[in-house]
């Protein structure tokens, strides 16, 4: 069981029990989402409240998948826009160390979580070698970095797996959990999955 706590300052999200499940709960989720707060000072259960976010989980920002990402914010923020939805991302920073790495996108709502407990509550855990080194992940990495996106220092908790979510009312209208590392917000992929839910007898 989780156990959240607010204050004025910062809003944190505490453990009652120690142990590192990866699985959520509906009242586990709804619970983070009063405790966390965007950069913009609303908590994420407002936010939900006033419209559809796209939460965007991060791996560290050393990763060069990482870097991929931050290189295509202008484009994720623009689909999201698109489709009546404001994209957050969630990072493994304290409050404000993000910054240096989001260039010109500083503007983009942001979600700090040190502790990965908003990861947990979406069911996000840690990677397993495979997961995090397999071929295709060295593969991939290796086209990343030809690309330009290269690696730098570690900045969050290296094992931490990435993931996306359409999130509103606090509750999860889709979700991309990755495999592995390599694995990138599919924005098409995501908004699709709703239409066809929605389209659905």
């Amino acid at each position: 069981m989780l156990m959240f706590r607010c204050n004025h300052q910062q809003c944190r999200l505490r453990r009652k029990m120690t142990g590192a499940g990866d699985g959520s709960t509906t009242s586990d989720l709804r619970q983070a989402a009063t405790a966390f707060c965007l950069t913009t000072g609303e908590t994420l259960a407002e936010a939900s409240a006033s419209g559809l976010l796209v939460l965007v989980f991060l791996r560290h920002f050393g990763c060069t998948f990482t870097r991929q990402i931050l290189g295509k914010l202008e484009e994720l923020e623009d689909f999201a826009q698109r489709h009546d939805a404001r994209l957050v991302l969630v990072h493994m920073l304290k409050s404000g160390g993000e910054i240096r790495y989001l260039g010109g996108h500083g503007d983009i709502a942001r979600i700090a979580d040190p502790r990965c407990d908003l990861y947990r509550a979406f069911g996000l855990g840690k990677g397993g070698p495979l997961q995090l080194f397999g071929p295709r992940v060295w593969w991939l990495g290796f086209v990343s970095i030809f690309k330009g996106c290269g690696v730098g220092h570690l900045a969050g908790n290296a094992l931490q797996m990435p993931g996306t979510f359409l999130f509103r009312d606090n509750e999860i209208i889709a979700a991309q959990r990755a495999h592995s590392a390599a694995d990138l917000p599919d924005l098409p992929k995501l908004f699709e999955a709703v239409a066809h839910t929605d389209e659905s007898p």
